[in-house]
């Protein structure tokens, strides 16, 4: 997942997608019976997510993908698992990241939760950890996540300004602290939405506040057959 926006990013992947798809057509490969594939998607809930920083309010567009590669596989399929009904494990990291509209700095929120994440369950914020933003995603910011209390929330919440050349994150908001809660509102085989209510203070003193819904769902799809 990547947390930066690149210009002509979605140009290019739309061209490599349809030279592939004519290379496949050409050289004649049949995709028939591949294996089912999967990803996670990370977005805002219904109700979205807001941030509240130096007097202004900005709504926040969550939005995110993640497949393996580029991610490792047991690291996509805890996740995946996890998601899907798994409890295995003690924690699992999950970044929600998405632009500020109006001075274009990314806004990292990573939140390590209890595996359990049953219906109606309600987690007080704990220990605060750090997460880098990069271009590639921080790997800490997706995966297992060693709880410091089982029944305890974690988080990570960063905001930085990307320039270019050369590629670089300013980070202008690093949270020290973190108070508040995260409720569990909707639980499914393969869904999971979350209710966040945040605050967040940095080395500085500066507070952030950041609420609304977030939610994570799995995908499952067959490769089209191809001959």
């Amino acid at each position: 997942m990547h947390l930066a926006r690149m210009p002509h990013m979605n140009t290019i992947r739309l061209l490599t997608a349809v030279g592939l798809a004519a290379t496949t057509a050409i050289s004649g490969c049949n995709y028939c019976g591949a294996d089912e594939q999967h990803a996670v998607s990370i977005g805002a809930g219904i109700d979205g997510v807001t941030v509240v920083r130096d007097g202004a309010t900005r709504r926040i567009e969550v939005t995110g993908r993640a497949t393996s590669p580029p991610i490792q596989r047991s690291t996509f399929d805890f996740v995946f698992n996890t998601i899907e009904g798994s409890r295995t494990g003690e924690g699992i990291a999950l970044t929600f990241s998405g632009p500020d509209p109006v001075t274009d700095e990314t806004v990292a929120l990573t939140l390590a939760l209890p595996v359990s994440l049953r219906n109606g369950d309600q987690y007080a914020v704990g220990t605060t950890f750090t997460i880098d933003v990069t271009l590639d995603g921080d790997p800490r910011g997706f995966g297992p996540h060693d709880l410091q209390q089982p029944n305890q929330a974690e988080a990570a919440f960063t905001i930085a300004k990307y320039t270019f050349p050369p590629p670089t994150f300013t980070v202008n908001f690093r949270a020290v602290t973190s108070t508040g809660t995260v409720r569990v509102t909707d639980r499914d085989d393969g869904r999971l939405e979350l209710a966040l209510n945040l605050s967040f203070v940095d080395a500085n003193g500066k507070t952030a506040l950041v609420a609304g819904s977030a939610q994570v769902v799995t995908e499952k799809y067959t490769p089209p057959c191809l001959s």
